[in-house]
């Protein structure tokens, strides 16, 4: 005799549920469970100073901190130890003989400890006592400038010797692409000192979205979002509106990976097609969600650095309050997400509530500046976290 099994309508359902769920799960290649981590605060120093000190790199053998200072009587570069006191203050903008005539673009530790600084029509190489030791002028045709925040300067070695030094010409968030902007340019350019050589990397057509784009969304392709890993030679690359970071080869300049983003709150990148009508504007300021900066850990670890967006209304009574507000320098609207190489290891972690994050340090860190908006402090404070993994 047959038995016939009787199925109920839940239970086809619960069983049909299941199936998309892990076909979509295999699909997207997460079939991990994303694991929990915190950012645990292990560490804290105070700089005396009554200006802001943003500090952007950081030189492990030495344990210094390199910044700079917006005084009254212009930019200041500063090096600072762990303890927080100023090894070396200099202002090297000038007509002087020691300084340059041209507004400084971004600035990074040398592989040596001596320091690169990038204007719009050279490079400075500086000692710790920050006096320049080599000047290196680049074609005019590169000549660039930034207006705003002052990035790292983005060189790598084509060799293991400091002479295959090369440089990414088009500064992280400058939008230096704009004028060209049809789909078959690349995105990055390189430029190799010695041979005095431009090449071209990471075609526009590479990012996944790009067809989702309308023409009033093209600018935000050459919206750069970028890090250097300079002993492998990688380039990790996204822009402001994307999701996904892609690593590329610097040498052979070929596709390395491609790293897919699931951000807790980005709406715009779930429309098709993507329009300027979708990102909330407030005047000329906007408010919708944007990739902000990508920073590299150790083992490979990749941290993103997003901006979620702000409610207009939200954004309306806070510069009603302090018209100097601006939410991308408030961490409550900062999200960071860990991967590894090949996919993503975590949801969206919330910044310290007093936190600005300026660089990652060796042991898997992030050095923040610690701001306190009731408290007029007449230091600059600065916390070390660390990221561990709590679970899963």
């Amino acid at each position: 005799m047959t038995t016939i099994k009787t199925v109920t309508v839940s239970e086809l359902y619960r069983k049909h549920t299941v199936l998309a769920l892990l076909a979509l799960l295999i699909l997207t290649g997460q079939t991990d469970c994303l694991a929990q981590y915190a950012l645990e605060k292990v560490n804290e120093f105070k700089i005396n100073s009554l200006y802001t000190v943003e500090i952007v790199d950081y030189y492990p053998r030495d344990k210094l901190y390199l910044g700079y200072i917006n005084a009254s009587e212009g930019t200041r570069i500063v090096l600072i130890n762990g303890e927080g006191d100023f090894i070396a203050n200099e202002i090297v903008v000038g007509e002087g003989p020691n300084q340059s005539v041209s507004a400084i673009n971004s600035m990074a530790f040398a592989e040596d400890g001596k320091i690169w600084i990038q204007t719009a029509v050279q490079l400075l190489l500086l000692d710790q006592n920050l006096v320049v030791q080599k000047r290196i002028r680049y074609p005019s045709s590169l000549k660039m400038n930034i207006h705003g925040r002052m990035e790292v300067f983005p060189y790598f070695y084509q060799n293991e010797s400091p002479s295959g030094l090369s440089f990414i010409t088009n500064p992280s968030g400058t939008n230096s692409y704009i004028f060209k902007n049809d789909i078959g340019n690349d995105l990055i350019e390189i430029y190799e000192v010695r041979e005095d050589k431009l090449y071209r990397m990471a075609p526009v057509s590479h990012r996944p979205l790009y067809k989702n784009f309308t023409a009033s969304m093209f600018s935000q392709l050459y919206s750069l979002v970028y890090t250097l890993d300079r002993n492998r030679r990688k380039l990790y690359l996204t822009n402001q509106f994307d999701n996904e970071i892609t690593v590329y080869d610097l040498i052979t300049g070929k596709l390395a990976s491609e790293i897919k983003v699931v951000h807790g709150e980005f709406k715009a990148l779930k429309q098709t097609p993507i329009t300027k009508e979708d990102i909330p504007s407030y005047g000329r300021v906007s408010l919708g969600a944007r990739n902000h900066k990508i920073f590299l850990l150790d083992q490979g670890l990749v941290v993103l650095d997003y901006i979620r967006e702000i409610p207009y209304g939200t954004y309306e009574k806070k510069i009603a309050d302090d018209p100097s507000y601006h939410h991308f320098q408030d961490p409550a609207y900062h999200r960071l997400i860990l991967f590894d190489g090949t996919k993503q290891l975590s949801e969206d972690l919330s910044l310290p509530p007093n936190g600005i994050l300026k660089t990652s340090l060796p042991g898997n860190r992030l050095l923040m500046r610690l701001v306190n908006p009731d408290v007029e402090e007449d230091y600059i404070r600065y916390g070390i976290f660390k990221i561990v993994e709590t679970g899963r």
